[in-house]
């Protein structure tokens, strides 16, 4: 059964639309008293959007009625959420943020006690009491009604937890990208108790300036100051600081499938590659795969989302997996993706090795790619359309098995995503447009 509210990524939408503060509180309500009239303990952050407030404070009313205890933490970073769940045996933790998307959609993300996303059975749940017209759960009153409590200082913690995965990172010159979003206020935080020296741009958050030209998904600017003042590295996060891009220093930049790519072979040098097997996505470059089967390290593919990353992660019990986009899990280390904890993975690496981003590299090439997004009206109708599907076989054919194509639907957006991967961005170009075209010309 599919749900109606929450996707890939929690509850998502356009603050006060889509995701207004009566399905919050209805949220938080239903968290509050699960299971079985339990009294919880639940911990909220944030990143900066300007809605955040209004939600937070909605969440927090409901699970509070509902009888259990909120401890907000205030903006921080999504995966110090699953971090400080485990860590501090918390029932749930819940972040607010939309990620990369622009300021005025937001997100309600809900982790369970180990620190993983919610279970879909308990989202079906909560989506029933969310669309029932009675407020069927009882109300908390006298002393059962929960109680807040401000635990800013949680982020420290986790911040204490960052910093033991470090080595000696001394001599590294270090670009940041705060995105405006969560990672303004943590990574400033983490690398001065690293002892290092840091440019930081897009770190002045105004609730509305979120990801706008900035961070993961928008790196022009970071290519430029990274290549014009010699910086070793550079690093872009995202809105909640969960995925991480770098960037080189000749201004060329390093995807999700090229970090894989770079600890994998130092993990497995140092055998701490589980079953020298990674998981990666669809979305995956053909060239990562090639480039990891001539390392002799095995892959299993996974549909695009980290929690189908986590998940498989965790069945086949082994230790490294991710998306081109930037989420990288180190199951032996986090529960989810976390660009911080990236961050200073790729950094260990140059170090230990003594190598450039460059250098590590050598041995990846990437296919030319082309990714475009078509909005639409109902993604589902478009992904079952017979005539797509029969384009989408007969210019496949047209590739002769060097190159690949991938159209899907997006799991938090009415957009359908067209990507192709050819030998030539001539090829990728004309695949690509043929596909778009064809989907723009369908009614639905």
């Amino acid at each position: 059964m599919e749900n109606k509210y929450f996707g890939t990524d929690g509850v998502r939408g356009i603050a006060g639309d889509k995701l207004t503060s009566t399905m919050a509180y209805r949220i938080g309500r239903y968290i509050g008293q699960y299971p079985h009239g339990k009294k919880n303990r639940i911990l909220i952050a944030s990143d900066t959007r300007v809605s955040g407030d209004m939600l937070k404070t909605a969440l927090a009313s409901g699970i509070m009625a509902s009888g259990s205890d909120v401890y907000l933490m205030g903006v921080s970073t999504t995966p110090s959420i699953s971090y400080l769940v485990r860590e501090k045996s918390f029932d749930y933790g819940i972040m607010i943020s939309a990620s990369h998307n622009p300021y005025y959609d937001n997100g309600i993300k809900i982790f369970n006690a180990r620190g993983e996303k919610l279970d879909g059975e308990i989202e079906h749940l909560i989506e029933g009491y969310m669309d029932s017209i009675p407020d069927y759960l009882p109300y908390k009153i006298n002393e059962s009604v929960g109680r807040m409590v401000l635990s800013h200082d949680l982020v420290d913690d986790y911040v204490d937890f960052l910093a033991k995965k470090a080595h000696n990172l001394d001599g590294l010159h270090v670009i940041v990208d705060g995105a405006n979003g969560s990672a303004s206020v943590v990574a400033p935080k983490l690398f001065q108790k690293l002892g290092l020296t840091v440019k930081y741009i897009n770190v002045t958050p105004n609730g509305v300036n979120i990801n706008d030209r900035c961070g993961s998904t928008h790196l022009k600017q970071l290519q430029t100051e990274t290549r014009k003042n010699g910086f070793h590295i550079g690093l872009a996060f995202d809105g909640d600081a969960d995925r991480l891009m770098v960037v080189r220093p000749d201004g060329q930049v390093v995807d999700g499938d090229a970090i894989i790519y770079l600890n994998a072979l130092d993990m497995k040098k140092r055998g701490l590659l589980k079953d020298n097997k990674v998981v990666i996505t669809v979305m995956s470059n053909i060239g990562l795969k090639i480039a990891l089967k001539a390392a002799d390290i095995a892959v299993e593919e996974v549909q695009v989302g980290d929690k189908y990353v986590q998940a498989c992660l965790k069945e086949h019990h082994l230790s490294l997996g991710g998306e081109q986009s930037g989420h990288i899990i180190f199951l032996d280390d986090l529960n989810t993706g976390d660009g911080l904890l990236t961050a200073i993975k790729v950094m260990n690496v140059m170090k230990e090795s003594g190598q450039t981003l460059t250098e590590l590299l050598s041995g990846l090439k990437i296919y030319p790619q082309i990714l475009k997004n078509v909005s639409v009206v109902n993604k589902d109708a478009v992904m079952a359309h017979k005539g797509l599907k029969e384009l989408i076989d007969e210019l496949s054919k047209t590739l002769n098995g060097n190159g690949r194509i991938l159209v899907r639907a997006s799991g938090t957006e009415p957009l359908v995503r067209v990507m192709a991967e050819a030998p030539t961005l001539e090829e990728c170009e004309r695949v690509v447009s043929s596909l778009v075209n064809y989907i723009g010309e369908i009614s639905y």
